[in-house]
């Protein structure tokens, strides 16, 4: 079956290391399909494909001077790679709900795999009777991997994240879906 991600209620939160603390940040708006298996309904569905974006300017941290600077020439460069991408690449399912993932993520321009760990729920219906899938996924990356490597040293490469995703029928109309920034 044929499910949208809902990108009023997905996004991906990430951490990195600036400093002597830790700085949180989050790209919202997450577009995409998501395939999954037909089931009889109450059973689970098994996830057989995923592909989503972002675009790189809705990066959020609260402080705008910070986000444009990230969003600038010095690190994500939005102007030039505005969208991101992620591709599912492979799934191990572990020990149901719970996924092993592996996707291909393209960021500033540069296509690398990373690892996910994944717990979906779902589905359910939601207090509007749309039936709804949903999915946590956490992981972590070297920004230098994707060719954003400004203020080694006083920024981590390091970049943990955690990538919150619903999805609906992608029969349900977008106009039944709340609105996205």
């Amino acid at each position: 079956m044929e499910w949208k991600l809902d990108p009023a209620h997905s996004s991906v939160d990430l951490a990195v290391r600036y400093l002597v603390s830790t700085i949180h940040g989050r790209f919202t708006g997450l577009r995409g399909q998501v395939q999954l298996s037909d089931v009889p309904d109450g059973d689970t569905p098994a996830l057989l494909g995923f592909d989503a974006s972002f675009d790189v300017a809705s990066f959020d941290t609260g402080v705008p001077p910070r986000d444009h600077h990230v969003q600038s020439e010095d690190f994500l460069n939005a102007a030039v790679y505005p969208q991101a991408k992620v591709h599912l690449d492979s799934l191990t399912k572990d020990v149901p709900p719970t996924y092993l993932m592996t996707v291909e993520l393209t960021l500033h321009g540069v296509t690398r795999t990373v690892d996910l760990v994944t717990d979906t729920a779902g589905p359910v219906k939601d207090a509007f009777g749309i039936m709804r899938i949903g999915a946590t996924a956490a992981g972590r990356l070297k920004r230098s991997a994707f060719g954003v490597d400004a203020y080694q040293g006083l920024i981590s490469d390091d970049v943990e994240f955690t990538v919150n995703l619903q999805a609906v029928p992608a029969s349900v109309p977008d106009d039944q879906l709340p609105p996205a920034k």
